[in-house]
């Protein structure tokens, strides 16, 4: 092929050659549309299979742990058998949960109520309480008990020792009722619980309510002490503070300096203007979000202990519980109190100012780097959370069916397991385990509630 066949190729190409090239060039056009379109229908699918995969994904590792488990091993028998629960003639299901930024929460803990993995059952009124043949216990109470109670049924759960209990996060109140079935259950929720735990003990009328329906046996275990702090780091020492103190630093709604009987909306930015003889530093509260198990504490021991030293607001608890609960549990969102991250301690260690609100058990377990404040003169240690001495702890109780623990596998396994755990370290459990009993069998004897 010479120079001048190339030069006339180009000069004049044969209409032969211009066809067949044109033919060429469209069918090359046709496969590189072609492939494009494989393409992008193929990364439209891929897209929409991965998305959906990280949304299955994200939605089952947000459920609790005990949930999850619960839902797998739930049983057609217990769904069933779940349409005959309790009801009475005062109605209403169990509660709904809803966690409330600030003020109390209703559950006592704040935080939202575990899924159920019983469909909701109506009215029936039972004549003992062991005519449910259900095969798994349901446990209800504050979230401090829950956490732990969760935790403690992971293990078992997940080496086929025990059947996944079911959990619901209430009041001490309503988890108590649910023990004595004198609630309907018109809610997703079941009206009833076989373990209520509680931050007080049963009343009288309460045990009443439970003979009355069949609930014959009610045994009591003291599991311990729910307990929260306020600490800053150790290079800057033990803060010194009053339960007064604490209530006027963090508390939405305090009363008027020149009114004491009118509350106002928190003025107070520096620990000096709460009180004279305290530093002229900024309030800095960094802590869990105010729904979490902690926070719920801390409103209902520190604040509320500092909220009732004002004898008209202490006053409201009989004659407005209502307004007493908003004046003394319902922390302020002005930018005082600051939601913790996981650099905490650095953040501690940098500004002197600055405290967090702590688990008691989270903070023992850090001596050389974080000061746990006292209050009103009293450290928080073992010993004077124990004696209840310290304003930041309050008791907690289960309160159990016997006869159900006696019919229902696992559950008397479950509640040792429980107890064990408070006293262990290597637990998530937030409570400080009580003093035992020096005689172990007495203790584990479950005797009948006497009041």
């Amino acid at each position: 092929m010479n120079d001048d066949f190339l030069h006339r190729l180009r000069a004049e190409p044969s209409p032969k050659f211009l066809t067949a090239l044109k033919a060429s060039l469209d069918r090359q056009a046709i496969k590189r549309a072609q492939a494009r379109r494989v393409l992008f229908r193929a990364a439209i699918l891929a897209t929409l299979v991965g998305g959906s995969a990280v949304a299955a994904f994200v939605a089952w590792k947000g459920m609790p742990a005990a949930a999850r488990l619960a839902a797998r091993t739930s049983s057609a028998q217990d769904r069933a058998h779940s349409k005959n629960i309790i009801s009475a003639p005062n109605g209403g299901g169990a509660p709904k949960m809803s966690a409330r930024a600030a003020g109390g929460a209703s559950a006592e803990g704040g935080a939202s109520a575990m899924p159920s993995v019983e469909p909701s059952a109506s009215a029936a009124q039972p004549n003992t309480a062991t005519d449910q043949p259900r095969a798994v216990f349901r446990v209800a109470g504050p979230t401090a008990v829950i956490v732990n109670a969760q935790d403690v049924a992971r293990r078992p759960v997940e080496m086929g020792l025990l059947k996944a209990p079911a959990f619901t996060v209430t009041s001490s109140t309503d988890a108590i009722a649910m023990l004595c079935h004198v609630r309907a259950s018109t809610e997703p929720e079941p009206a009833y619980a076989d373990i209520a735990g509680a931050s007080r003990r049963m009343l009288p009328a309460e045990l009443e309510a439970c003979r009355s329906r069949g609930i014959a046996h009610v045994a009591e275990l003291f599991s311990g002490y729910e307990t929260v702090v306020l600490a800053r780091s150790k290079l800057y020492g033990a803060p010194k503070l009053s339960a007064r103190d604490i209530f006027l630093a963090l508390a939405a709604v305090v009363p008027d300096p020149a009114r004491p009987w009118m509350p106002i909306k928190n003025p107070y930015r520096m620990w000096s203007a709460v009180d004279p003889a305290l530093s002229e530093d900024r309030i800095e509260i960094l802590g869990p979000p105010p729904s979490s198990a902690t926070a719920a504490a801390f409103r209902q021991t520190l604040m509320e202990a500092g909220c009732r030293t004002f004898p008209w607001i202490a006053a409201l608890e009989q004659s407005d519980p209502k307004r007493y609960e908003r004046l003394c549990r319902t922390l302020r969102d002005d930018g005082v109190y600051v939601l913790a991250n996981a650099s905490v301690l650095e953040h501690l260690e940098t500004y002197p100012n600055a405290m967090a609100l702590l688990d008691y058990r989270e903070a023992a377990a850090k001596p050389d780097a974080l000061a746990a404040a006292s209050v009103d003169g009293i450290d928080p240690t073992v010993e004077s959370i124990r004696a209840e001495r310290y304003a930041g702890s309050r008791a907690m109780y289960l309160y159990i069916n016997k006869d159900r623990m006696n019919a229902v596998g696992g559950m008397a396994n479950f509640l040792g397991w429980y107890v064990r755990s408070l006293d262990s370290f290597d637990s998530i459990a937030t409570l400080v385990a009580p003093q035992r009993q020096a005689d172990a069998a007495k203790y584990w004897a479950l005797q009948d509630v006497k009041l």
